[in-house]
């Protein structure tokens, strides 16, 4: 792999989920993975000390749409000007006042949607989808795991290792399936 300072933002994101799934995936399942390469499809490959594989597919997920850009510092759609904006359209009745705030039901609706795009690719057996959470607020994802299952046809789901949440403090794991 290369070295932390050469790497893009996009793959320091990928491996720090990575590395926060391993952990925990190493420890309910009783093995010991560990990264061994990061390359484009899929993200990350693990190998075990028997050398048995694991690949990660990673993706990330955001309450609202370009609420990953605003994490990243390239978009202002979260900031307090854009707030105060979204309030005097508020105030004009050009905008709903709930329109600002992340709620259960588009989060939900964004991750169905990442899910839906990931399910096209198949990267083999041993493959597990690890969603990487962005959301400014601490979701428990297990409240909404069932209305996330529902929304999905998973009937050729090509995640035999499944299809996980990392939450964005990277303390949580959730299994969708």
């Amino acid at each position: 792999m290369k070295r932390k300072d050469s790497l893009t933002e996009k793959e320091q994101i990928e491996i720090a989920t990575a590395i926060a799934f391993i952990k925990y995936y190493n420890k309910l399942m009783k093995t010991s993975y560990k990264i061994v390469e990061h390359s484009d499809a899929p993200d990350i490959r693990c190998l075990d000390p028997q050398n048995n594989q694991l690949k990660l597919e990673i993706t990330l997920t955001e309450d609202r749409p370009k609420d990953i850009a605003a994490l990243l510092g390239r978009s202002n759609h979260r900031s307090i000007e854009a707030f105060r904006e979204h309030m005097a359209k508020v105030r004009e009745g050009k905008a709903h006042p709930l329109a600002w705030v992340s709620c259960p039901s588009l989060a939900i609706e964004m991750i169905v949607n990442r899910i839906k795009k990931k399910l096209g690719k198949d990267y083999g057996d041993n493959t597990a989808l690890v969603i990487g959470d962005s959301s400014p607020f601490d979701w428990d994802w297990s409240d909404y795991i069932d209305a996330v299952k529902k929304s999905l046809d998973l009937s050729q789901n090509p995640y035999d290792e499944g299809i996980w949440i990392v939450s964005k403090d990277k303390k949580r794991v959730f299994r969708i399936l």
